[in-house]
């Protein structure tokens, strides 16, 4: 008499059987595994590959973060650049608008006083250029001023930029020589059966 070992639940889930080969690739009937060692080994090496490759998963994420949060700060900054030399350039607008005006200024007065003698017009002369190095001056400080505090920031950037490259030159080192040691660790070497295991 043929005695056979079946698995009463098998042929009760089509559906969801052909999603579990197309997504994990495992079999539906448990008997096709459990009757086989080279099965058994091979969906070990899977089960470990699995979760070796679920183990990566929190660090890259980690790293994504990092990435796009500096990636959105340089946005930012490159908005908040935009914002201040548009500022600077309407001072910059400002300062030429007032020297154009002053000169015009000039010219009227060049023509009020035709009968005047030098003293006069040294008197305007004297004015006009106080006013000039006045504006040139306030100007060349404000360009100062934003020099120095874009540079500040800019090797903030760098210095970040430098600490997150080591940072992660670290790290990689260190996942490397921990995946090396779990390998070593959990894997050995892998010499499997390859007796079948017989019910019946």
């Amino acid at each position: 008499m043929d005695f056979r070992v079946i698995n009463p639940t098998f042929g009760w889930s089509g559906n969801i059987d052909e999603k579990s080969r197309e997504w994990g690739g495992v079999e539906e009937n448990i008997l096709n595994y459990l009757c086989d060692v080279n099965h058994l080994e091979q969906f070990a090496d899977m089960a470990n590959d699995t979760d070796q490759l679920a183990s990566y998963i929190d660090p890259f994420l980690q790293n994504a973060e990092k990435y796009f949060d500096g990636m959105e700060k340089l946005a930012d900054g490159q908005v908040k650049w935009s914002e201040l030399r548009k500022q600077f350039n309407g001072k910059v607008a400002g300062a030429i608008a007032k020297i154009r005006k002053l000169d015009a200024e000039f010219g009227s007065d060049m023509e009020s006083i035709n009968a005047q003698d030098s003293s006069d017009l040294l008197r305007i002369e004297t004015k006009r250029q106080n006013s000039l190095k006045e504006i040139a001056g306030s100007l060349k400080h404000d360009l100062q001023a934003e020099l120095f505090r874009h540079q500040n920031r800019m090797n903030d950037i760098n210095n970040r930029q430098q600490v997150q490259t080591e940072r992660q030159e670290i790290q990689k080192a260190v996942r490397e020589k921990r995946a090396s040691l779990m390998q070593r660790a959990k894997f050995g070497t892998r010499d499997g059966l390859n007796e079948q295991i017989k019910i019946g």
